[in-house]
């Protein structure tokens, strides 16, 4: 049943205004985006001598209510720009930028960025609560694969998921990923592209839509 209920979602979404919202961005927002890549390439240089990877994120809230970061987590990298943990509004965007980095625990070896964070109602919000989940895979081998992942739905249900469960779904997932939740109407979509070989470029809606057919 969970597995019809899966595909269902995943044939609506992509028939749905999901898929556009990433598809189809504005070529303001898509510029907006690009200069945004492009003004922390600079920043790379500064932070680091050493040619890590860099993923700068643009998530849009296209929901009329303000919603706020409940948790992040990294498996490899770290944040030099922390996402907005307290609120992007309505019809706003939030943006992050994450960064490889030269050591994985401590043995010194250089790895890709790979997180996870997610968002929210908050907690006066009219129920149902919903949430937005996000993660993302950036190796540092440019031969690699980009991997994204976006989950959609009731915000206590993605806040019990284990950071373990979301990997292992990361890992399956590729440079695209929808979700439509066809209980709640929650829906989010992501894409995942490189601009040369150490910097790349993550999109990521987050929306309500439960009259989608």
């Amino acid at each position: 049943m969970a597995s019809v209920q899966q595909h269902r979602s995943a044939t609506h979404f992509s028939a749905g205004k999901a898929q556009a919202s990433t598809g189809q961005e504005s070529k303001k927002e898509a510029q907006q985006a690009h200069d945004l890549l492009l003004a922390n390439s600079k920043e790379k240089a500064k932070v680091s001598q050493d040619e890590l990877v860099l993923v700068t994120g643009v998530m849009k809230n296209l929901q009329p209510c303000g919603i706020m970061l409940n948790k992040s987590h990294d498996w490899k990298g770290q944040f030099i720009a922390k996402p907005p943990d307290k609120t992007i509004g309505e019809h706003a965007s939030g943006a992050f930028v994450h960064q490889g980095a030269p050591w994985q625990g401590n043995l010194p070896v250089v790895v890709g960025s790979k997180g996870s964070m997610i968002y929210g109602h908050f907690d006066n919000h009219v129920p149902p609560k919903l949430g937005w989940l996000l993660a993302w895979d950036k190796p540092d081998n440019p031969n690699e694969l980009n991997k994204v992942y976006v989950e959609a739905g009731h915000l206590t249900k993605l806040m019990k998921m284990e950071w373990s469960e979301i990997e292992r779904k990361l890992e399956a997932s590729r440079s695209e990923s929808h979700c439509w939740d066809g209980e709640t109407g929650a829906l989010a979509a992501a894409d995942i592209k490189n601009y040369g070989d150490k910097l790349t470029l993550l999109r990521a809606t987050f929306d309500h839509s439960p009259s989608i057919k």
